[in-house]
């Protein structure tokens, strides 16, 4: 227990089991609450006499990361390799200065795979995993204190995404997607209705919906948290007729009739998108609308988080300026004006956005 008696004084207050008796100790400091803090984990360490940190150089505690947090996949593993290859040697106790040095670079240096510098959104990225790292470490008495402190590495402004689908947009998506990849159909309907990270549905198994309740119970979202998430009316038909014999709430059938999970489907969506003739459009950017919509149609704020798994209010970031009149009123767009593209599936503008 750490308790401040005055100014710049604290109180330290220690008590342990160590070989099976309650050690206590005491002491008071003169000082900031970080030196309280660095104090509290020497005191504990030398009351159970637990040894320094074997952990030397950067590459030792990302690995530690991704095996106690479980970063096996996806944007996180890609940033872990790319901070294991350019920043895994340097020693622990000097790895502020660098790391301070490595993101100056990212924000003149251009990328690779764009051509530009590192968005801050991404420079974001990169800060909290590398925090989260020191973080892991500190709990686990490796470390006294955590060197990527939010005062020396403060969060960039990030400039939100406004893209919302138009009417024409959002038929031409989804007569695509019927006409070439209609195993995807039922996901990105879904996605388009209510507010999903890609990950939270590529994975799913049937038994996650309940017919009852009529909800997608999602076990492991971003937050930490479990979701469940409601499943508008026009879809209750496709997940109450799933295949006896499938495991998955959304799914892919190969020509022996086999089931498997969609998993990620980049390749398809760029496929997707340049044959509907969109451009600027990411598959994250339907969680956007979607929350959007829901705002427009009069849900609580507080309904659209727990619905999209938020811990902290965001409709200023996702609620999209084009997005705010209300959904319900999209009406099918009569096929002499409607791209060729589009002259399908009247059935998805009548009802592209059940409410839920």
């Amino acid at each position: 227990m750490i308790t401040k008696i005055g100014l710049n004084r604290y109180r330290i207050l220690i008590s342990a089991r160590v070989d099976g008796e309650i050690v206590k100790k005491q002491v008071t400091i003169h000082g900031n609450k970080t030196d309280a803090d660095e104090r509290y984990l020497a005191l504990i360490r030398e009351i159970k006499n637990i040894p320094g940190s074997s952990l030397k150089v950067f590459s030792e505690a990302l690995e530690l990361y991704r095996v106690k947090r479980n970063k096996h996949s996806g944007p996180d593993l890609s940033r872990l390799t790319m901070l294991k290859r350019d920043l895994g040697g340097i020693p622990l106790k000097d790895f502020a200065d660098r790391f301070e040095q490595y993101l100056n670079l990212l924000r003149v240096s251009p990328c690779k795979k764009t051509g530009r510098p590192l968005s801050h959104a991404g420079i974001n990225r990169l800060v909290e995993m590398v925090r989260a790292a020191f973080n892991l470490l500190l709990m686990l008495t490796h470390i006294e204190r955590n060197p990527i402190t939010k005062a020396r590495f403060p969060k960039f402004e990030e400039k939100p995404r406004d893209r919302y689908l138009s009417e024409q947009e959002r038929l031409r998506l989804l007569n695509v997607i019927e006409a070439d990849f209609p195993y995807l159909l039922p996901l990105i309907r879904y996605s388009l209705l209510v507010p999903c990270r890609k990950s939270e549905l590529i994975g799913l198994a049937k038994e996650n919906y309940n017919a009852f309740t009529n909800t997608i119970y999602v076990p492991d979202s971003k937050a930490g948290i479990p979701i469940h998430k409601p499943v508008p009316d026009e879809l209750k038909e496709y997940f109450r007729s799933l295949p006896v014999d499938c495991p998955y709430l959304f799914y892919r059938q190969d020509k022996d009739g086999k089931y498997h999970p969609i998993g990620d489907f980049k390749k398809a969506w760029k496929s997707i998108k340049k044959k509907a003739g969109i451009s600027n459009f990411r598959f994250h950017d339907t969680r956007h609308i979607s929350a959007s919509d829901l705002y427009s149609n009069g849900n609580t704020e507080r309904s659209i988080m727990d619905i999209a798994g938020w811990k902290t209010p965001m409709l200023s970031t996702y609620r999209h300026k084009d997005g705010l009149r209300s959904a319900m009123n999209i009406k099918f767009i009569p096929q002499a004006e409607t791209p060729e593209t589009s002259t399908k599936l009247p059935h998805f503008a009548e009802n592209i956005a059940a409410h839920l």
